[in-house]
């Protein structure tokens, strides 16, 4: 049976580290932020419309990969509840086994880290406030989401 891990947390919590990890360990890596770049999205900020758009292509491309039974990692931060759940749908439709894994790291932290990076596909750089304001409105997932924590 094919798996699935949901990677759940806000931007510089260290999601796309663990999604490397998995993929060079074999695992097909559907990353929300690398589809955003190629789509010409440079400021972390995509349309509805666009998300909407790479939402639905990377869900056609987890049902590619899960009906070939592959493992797959599912990069984006997932900070509504409502998403996580229809993730989590997705993959129960599909017969796939998946598991939440929560990436956290200090405020402080996540305002270096993302200060810190080169913009690209797999690093969004977000400003001060925004990345506050990203922060504030994030839904942890609660004890009634089983889930992983990951501290970073």
């Amino acid at each position: 049976m094919a798996q699935v891990t949901l990677l759940c947390g806000p931007a510089g919590a260290g999601k796309t580290t663990i999604a490397r990890e998995l993929e060079a360990a074999g695992a097909v890596v559907l990353s929300f932020d690398r589809e955003a770049w190629a789509r010409g999205v440079r400021d972390g900020r995509p349309s509805r419309e666009l998300v909407e758009a790479v939402d639905a292509d990377l869900h056609e491309r987890m049902r590619t990969a899960v009906v070939a039974g592959e493992r797959v990692v599912v990069d984006a931060s997932m900070s509504v509840r409502a998403v996580r759940d229809e993730w989590r749908a997705r993959c129960a439709a599909l017969g796939a086994e998946h598991e939440l894994v929560v990436v956290r790291a200090e405020r402080a932290t996540l305002h270096d880290r993302v200060e810190a990076r080169t913009p690209g596909p797999d690093a969004v750089r977000l400003e001060h406030d925004a990345l506050d304001a990203y922060l504030d409105g994030f839904e942890w997932p609660a004890d009634d989401e089983p889930h992983a924590l990951v501290e970073t």
